[in-house]
């Protein structure tokens, strides 16, 4: 995660008052599903237990109990991503379950990913390990690292489970795989289906360089 954090440039502090903002390098790109889906060495469904104080009234961590191994070989018991529980200052703002690209509203607040959550809020988080090993949260700024979802079978855990699938393919047999999978979704007689056709067909059109040969 220092490595992360390095390539971003990021800085960033949160206050009480939400007043601090977050900024990145000029250059910097959020990441995309299937970026993620690849950089990712743990994404898990968990479900949030409880919140661990800091020492300071902004540095406290969450803590979540994974339900559902999405991508990795372990499943963790217990994870802690930084932010903290909905209270009479604060309130979490719930995912669009219809959403498949732009990150919870909370993450523009100006810590640039979302920190306040509900207590047995499902979350679907993206965790990478640092240079000793350790699970660390992949709080990449705007990007989809901790939705919230209604249900394990949500349209997002499907969405992510496609593009991890995507992303143990070889780069070069990537983008024939994505478009076969999207003319087939797109003719199914579903909404869900369709949804993430449309999905796959944006990560297809992106316009920087993507992650296929």
């Amino acid at each position: 995660m220092k490595a992360i954090l390095q390539l971003l440039g990021l800085v960033f502090a949160i206050t009480p008052a939400a007043t601090s903002a977050c900024s990145v390098v000029r250059n910097y790109k959020v990441p995309t599903s299937l970026e993620l889906a690849e950089k990712a060495d743990t994404i898990v469904l968990a479900r949030v237990v409880g919140e661990v104080p800091g020492k300071e009234d902004w540095n406290s961590n969450v803590t979540v109990k994974p339900v559902e191994l999405i991508k990795g070989s372990t499943m963790p018991e217990r994870l802690m991503i930084f932010g903290h529980l909905s209270d009479a200052r604060w309130h979490a703002t719930r995912s669009d379950p219809h959403e498949l690209r732009a990150p919870n509203p909370d993450a523009m607040m100006g810590g640039c990913t979302r920190y306040i959550f509900d207590k047995d809020m499902l979350l679907l988080l993206f965790f990478e390990r640092d240079e000793n090993g350790e699970l660390r949260f992949a709080g990449y700024p705007f990007a989809r690292v901790s939705e919230d979802v209604p249900s394990a079978d949500a349209l997002w855990v499907k969405a992510v489970k496609v593009y991890v699938t995507f992303a143990t393919l070889p780069r070069n047999q990537r983008r024939a795989a994505i478009i076969a999978r999207r003319d087939a979704l797109a003719k199914e007689d579903s909404v869900e289906s369709k949804a993430l056709a449309a999905d796959l067909d944006v990560e297809l059109r992106r316009r920087r360089t993507p992650p296929f040969d």
